[in-house]
């Protein structure tokens, strides 16, 4: 077996992976990325399909941590392509609505079409409460009491039994927070950090990820097509991992093991005898695994926000799909001449247990039939990928709020990446902080 010798192992070359290792590159660690796959980046990266270049998680790239980083590392950002427009398609009509005021006033657009609804049948309105609502909302943002265990549809429901507006809610959670209203607890929702810019690269995510890795190949080394195979722990610490590269096994012997696989990965691979129950418990409860389908819909014309060339749209009242991208008219360079390519997800009615693929395949495509009438004509399911709870790459590893901690009971073994989010982050800006927080102790450390 042959051995090597680094300052810190990096196991993933995810989002959180990639900015620890670049971080403390920078700080002159001699460090190692194993990554398993031919591809780095993870879920933050691009493939290519039939001259497509495809995501393979993320496509949005908010403001704040994940721009911070390419700044701090010398990577441009003057490229990216700012989504600036926000639609929300309400009873068949599109709405723009700015992300900063989204809920306030996709509640009074509701508010309006109901009450012209009932005036047009004479009928008895279905309250929507507004004025309520915004009350219980603002009240809530200024204090959370993190006790409160009832949902956000249970703490909805004190003020409106109103179906649309239980709707609204329900898009946030799935879109952003990874679990429906029904299951997410309120002082989970109410620690949200609101994100209300966001980029497109026009190079594709795995661009960006690449740009990284180039800063760790200054002073170390990404090996792809290299798995990990075990955290070797002597005496209660990590002193070396176990990788196989070219049909070889290699031990490289470290200092510090950092692991951005997720958590119970981290465990299977030092262990489970090497963890304390207390560990093993908080792992049990804290990691939600969120599953979902990510669809890609090619077409030869514009299926959706046509001559609109930095929005979105948000689809209430749909049966799966709720956030819709349309990615060619923000980065043409993205899909061939003449093509057009939509991203968007969909999540079942329940995230805690693995979906009914074929039933949940059946809604979605039902939903782009209603949505998009030019789809049969024009259009065709490109990519339509499970990413599921018992899959290696879920939406995300767990719920806003229920990030485990980056330390575990081995000393200088560390995780980061979407499965120890801090609280009010989730996904991509959440993996990058955890990074930088890592990066921060193992400095210190060595």
């Amino acid at each position: 077996m042959m051995d090597y010798d680094y300052d810190i192992v990096i196991i993933g070359s995810g989002l959180g992976g990639l900015t620890v290792a670049s971080l403390l590159s920078r700080k002159g660690f001699k460090i190692v990325v194993v990554e398993s796959r031919s591809r780095i980046g993870g879920r933050f990266s691009t493939f290519e399909y039939e001259g497509f270049k495809l995501p393979t998680g993320a496509i949005l790239i908010p403001d704040g941590w994940v721009v911070k980083l390419l700044e701090d590392m010398g990577i441009r950002t003057d490229n990216l392509r700012p989504i600036t427009r926000v639609y929300y398609r309400i009873d068949g009509e599109r709405y723009e609505i700015p992300a900063e005021i989204g809920v306030p006033k996709a509640l009074d657009i509701i508010d309006k079409l109901e009450r012209k609804d009932a005036e047009k049948k004479n009928r008895p309105m279905k309250p929507v409460e507004l004025s309520k609502i915004m009350r219980g909302y603002y009240k809530k943002m200024r204090g959370v009491n993190q006790e409160e265990i009832i949902t956000v549809r249970d703490w909805l429901l004190q003020y409106t039994e109103n179906e649309k507006v239980h709707d609204a809610f329900d898009t946030l959670c799935t879109g952003l927070m990874m679990a429906h209203s029904w299951e997410l607890p309120v002082s989970k929702f109410f620690l949200f950090q609101e994100m209300t810019k966001f980029y497109i690269s026009p190079d594709g995510n795995l661009s960006i990820a690449e740009e990284l890795a180039r800063l760790v190949e200054k002073t170390g080394a990404v090996w792809t097509n290299t798995p990990a195979r075990k955290i070797n722990i002597k005496e209660g610490k990590a002193t070396s991992v176990i990788v196989e590269k070219a049909g070889k096994k290699i031990k490289i012997k470290c200092k510090m093991v950092i692991s951005d696989t997720g958590a119970k990965s981290t465990v299977s691979l030092a262990g489970k005898e090497n963890f304390d129950n207390e560990y093993l418990e908080k792992m049990r409860i804290k990691l939600r695994p969120s599953p979902c389908l990510l669809i890609l819909v090619a077409s030869d014309k514009p299926l959706c926000l046509e001559g609109i060339h930095d929005g979105l749209e948000i689809i209430m009242g749909s049966r799966r799909i709720k956030t819709v991208i349309p990615i060619s008219n923000i980065c043409p360079e993205l899909v061939p001449p003449g093509q057009h390519l939509i991203y968007t997800s969909a999540k079942s009615e329940i995230t805690l247990h693995p979906m009914d693929i074929k039933y949940e395949m059946q809604q979605v495509k039902s939903d782009i039939r209603e949505f998009f009438p030019d789809f049969e004509k024009h259009g065709r399911i490109l990519k339509m990928r499970v990413c599921g709870i018992i899959n290696e790459w879920p939406e995300s590893r767990t719920w806003l709020g229920y990030g485990m901690p980056l330390e575990t009971p081995i000393p200088n073994l560390f995780n980061v990446g979407d499965s120890c989010i801090a609280p009010g982050l989730i996904g991509t800006p959440g993996s990058v902080e955890s990074g930088y927080r890592v990066a921060d102790i193992v400095e210190k450390v060595l």
